[in-house]
């Protein structure tokens, strides 16, 4: 798989195309050095939080968790599922999210965030990511801003095969289609 070591990445796709599957995979490489915000209560046996308010007001609750697990467990990885429910775009960050996307270098964390559509995302965290997993996705306004993000993206993610996905590299510029690991 990928090097995510102190990397910042986002999985989108839409619901049932693997991203859980997919951040369960990248959770089990980084043992019990992984942890996950765990909005949808989808990620029994990992290490996780599972969020009371998933909504966008539960952005104080996000910040607490977070704190709370970088200074008390000193993740090597953070996922945050269904970030777009705390991070959408033409909104500030929260505090500890763009604290993270901002530093995770410093604290040797690489950070994740899942969500169904890119453009539900905000930008900040979709730009400066080093890494996209992105599934098929078919909406509009997604492929408008994968083909922002780099000419042909779009193309490339509505073509997908079944449990596929598009690994971008954002630094490289490299797009390569991959298959959804089960173990």
């Amino acid at each position: 798989m990928i090097e995510l070591t102190n990397k910042r990445f986002c999985i989108f796709g839409l619901q049932g195309s693997g991203k859980t599957t997919l951040a369960k995979y990248i959770l089990r490489q980084f043992g019990d050095s992984g942890w996950v915000i765990d909005v949808l209560d989808e990620y029994a046996g990992f290490n996780r939080y599972v969020m009371q308010d998933r909504t966008i007001t539960g952005r104080d609750e996000l910040n607490a968790a977070i704190s709370y697990i970088l200074q008390k467990f000193h993740p090597k990885l953070l996922v945050i599922d269904e970030a777009n429910r705390y991070c959408p775009p033409k909104k500030p960050l929260p505090e500890m999210v763009s604290y993270l996307n901002d530093f995770h270098r410093h604290d040797n964390v690489a950070i994740g965030f899942i969500a169904r559509r890119p453009a539900q995302l905000h930008t900040d965290l979709v730009e400066l990511a080093h890494y996209l997993f992105i599934f098929r996705l078919v909406g509009k306004n997604d492929k408008i801003y994968l083909d922002y993000l780099h000419a042909g993206l779009s193309e490339a993610v509505e073509s997908l095969p079944p449990h596929s996905f598009i690994f971008y590299n954002r630094e490289t510029g490299e797009i390569k289609v991959m298959k959804v690991p089960l173990s």
